[in-house]
Parts: structure tokens; sequence; C-alpha cells
């Protein structure tokens, strides 16, 4: 029986990744449910860790894209416009950790020049970022960024923004066969608390413990049937203010 130690909302926090992967014990298929990137100072160190991973791993490493690498996507397409919702949302940490490494002068580049650079120098990391999966089906598990239409029977029948974006879908009944591990939401607005929310009927698990705000970034190993193996916990530095 395979088990799946599932992780989100990293948010350029590079230290607490590196602390919470020493709990992977890699028998198990590692998981990483979006967000890697924005707020935080070390996006760039985060994705290119992933993507060792899953060079090294296969299959054994999967990622599911979040709302925040869509955003960074569509600011790449359209830096003119989308640069100030980019930016008021943590794109500006990430472009600069991207171009920390290279010859320039970030304060002196527009979003367009910025978007140029990267492109042509990052365009491996655009495309691993752009590739990400929009959900993973695993056993009984529905692994997902920020959730899935639970007005519906069948997942494929969500809209795939949904899957990026939607919120407060935990307060529906999961009508699936599946239970639903998102993050997207900070589980502190879900209950009193940064730890895993696992819902009464258990047919949703939120593991988001808003890393980049409150400091704690959480994992959570589960069999493919849905039985929780092990919680993990682990915590780093944390922004002065909260701000969903």
């Amino acid at each position: 029986m395979k088990n799946y130690f599932i992780i989100s909302d990293i948010h350029g926090q590079y230290k607490a990744f590196e602390q919470i992967l020493t709990f992977w014990d890699q028998k198990d298929v590692l998981v990483l449910l979006g967000d890697l990137i924005d707020r935080g100072p070390q996006s760039y160190e985060v994705v290119q860790k992933v993507m060792d991973l899953k060079r090294q791993h296969g299959e054994q490493v999967v990622f599911c894209k979040g709302n925040h690498e869509e955003m960074l996507l569509d600011f790449i397409e359209n830096p003119g416009q989308k640069h100030a919702l980019y930016y008021k949302y943590g794109g500006r940490e990430t472009m600069a950790s991207f171009l920390r490494y290279l010859p320039v002068e970030v304060s002196e580049l527009d979003p367009i020049d910025q978007v140029q650079i990267v492109k042509e120098k990052f365009a491996e990391e655009l495309d691993f970022l752009n590739c990400g999966k929009l959900y993973e089906i695993a056993g009984n598990l529905l692994l997902t960024h920020a959730g899935f239409d639970s007005s519906c029977t069948a997942v494929d029948e969500t809209p795939e923004e949904n899957f990026l974006w939607i919120r407060q879908h935990y307060k529906n009944e999961n009508k699936t066969p599946f239970i639903n591990v998102f993050g997207h939401t900070p589980v502190q607005h879900i209950h009193d608390s940064n730890d895993v929310w696992i819902s009464e009927d258990q047919k949703y698990i939120g593991i988001d413990g808003g890393c980049y705000f409150t400091g704690q970034l959480n994992g959570i190993v589960l069999s493919e049937v849905g039985k929780i193996v092990r919680i993990y916990t682990v915590t780093s530095e944390k922004a002065e203010n909260f701000n969903d």
C-alpha cells in the first residue's frame, strides 16, 4: 500500500522546506500542492529543489500547480498589465530571487525588462511550473491546491480555475468518493490553529499552516486509503503582519 507525504504553500520559505523534507521517507510519494513561490525570499531555490527532486525520483514526486504559479505565468505573458497585482501578492520577491544570481541590478529594471530576462534565462523553470498538475487522484485521495467544486459529484466537472482559486468549498458536503487534501486557505481561517485541520466526516483535510505569515509549515503522511500515518510540523521565521 502506498503512502503519500503531502506539503503545500511553501511560499519561498526554503529553510522550512529543507527542514520538513528531512521527515520524508523516500518510499513514500512526495506531493507538493502548489504555491512554491511568492512572498518569501527564496522562491527560486524552492523551485530548483523541487525540480531536482523530480529529476532524481521521477514519479515519486508529484507537483500540483497553485494560484501563485498561475499568477506568475500570467504576469510573464502580460507584465505591463499584470505587474501591480502580482507584486502586491509577493511577486516582487519571486522576481528578485530569480534574478539574484545574474549580473543585473533588479531595482533598475522595470517589470517588462525583468520578465524578458526571466523568460530568456529561466525557460526550464517556467515550463516546469506551467506543467504542474491541476489535481492528483491517489487511491482514495483527491489532492488539490485550493479544492474543487463541491457541488459536483465528479471531480472532472470542476472548472479548472477552481482547483487553483476556490475558497470555502469545505463548508459543503463532499459528494465525491475521495478525501480532499488541500492547501491555499490557511487553516487558521478554518479553526483556531495553524495545525492540520480535518473535517468531522474526515472527507476534507486542510494543511496550509500559513508558512510565510505564521512560520509554520505542515506535512501529512496519508495512506492511499486515507489513513493518517503521521503529521509533521516545522517552524521558521514569520512575517510581521498576517495579510491573507
